[in-house]
């Protein structure tokens, strides 16, 4: 009965000393990749009060992950030009459209990171109405004299664009980004009478090419969870 005992006791100490030494399973933590739409607008565009009174201008933005790399894009903009000058007077409104591509140069990112270092193009499309009125014809010889006005007509252009730029999450599916843009003005409509002063979305009338820059802030709507995921010991 003591040899027994003894071997009983003896067992109960090696499984004391045994059994913590087993690894314990961990709780994980499921870590996704989340995709939707994410929609922009442009603050730069608030700055031309200061700089460009006689412009007013609104864009917003929209894209989405099809692929860790690719995110196809929509931009769509509104403006309006009141320009006072002492020779003549010039208004338009119109508005404009982008469609395009983005490509993100980042890979070693975590499955739940979305910061991006692009390169992308775009295609884009402007239409308006302009006129102008209260035009005065300079003469040295006979004076200055009024020659009238020159009613409304629509006017449009179209054009290509290439951009880089960065976008990066300041907290959960909120973004902030700029973009740098050149683009090439490829037709616009031709009118004898009156140049627009202004292609919405391009640039100068008189231009063929110009740059452009946007910063803006963003929010993504999570609405799915990608097929990848991974576990994480917490």
């Amino acid at each position: 009965m003591k040899r027994i005992l003894k071997y009983f006791f003896s067992l109960l100490t090696i499984l004391f000393f045994v059994i913590p030494t087993f690894p314990q399973e961990e709780p994980v933590k499921e870590k996704y990749r989340i995709k939707g739409p994410r929609f922009g607008f442009d603050l730069s565009r608030l700055t031309l009060y200061y700089f460009e009174p006689e412009r007013t201008a609104y864009e917003f933005s929209a894209d989405i992950e099809v692929s860790r790399n690719y995110y196809p894009v929509v931009e769509f903009g509104i403006q309006e030009i009141n320009l006072e000058k002492s020779i003549y007077n010039y208004q338009s409104e119109g508005y404009y459209f982008r469609l395009g591509l983005e490509y993100n140069f980042q890979q070693n990112l975590e499955i739940d990171q979305y910061e991006m270092v692009f390169f992308g193009f775009r295609y884009g499309f402007s239409k308006q109405n302009h006129s102008a009125d209260n035009i005065i014809i300079e003469d040295e010889y006979w004076g200055d004299y009024i020659a009238g006005s020159i009613s409304e007509s629509s006017f449009y252009g179209h054009w290509l664009e290439l951009s880089g730029g960065i976008r990066a999450e300041l907290f959960k599916n909120f973004f902030v980004g700029w973009v740098v843009r050149g683009k090439l003005l490829l037709v616009k409509s031709k009118h004898t009478n009156m140049e627009a002063y202004y292609i919405p979305g391009f640039g100068k009338g008189n231009k063929r090419l110009s740059l452009g820059f946007t910063y803006s802030v963003y929010y993504k709507i999570p609405l799915f969870k990608s097929g990848h995921k991974i576990h994480l010991v917490k």
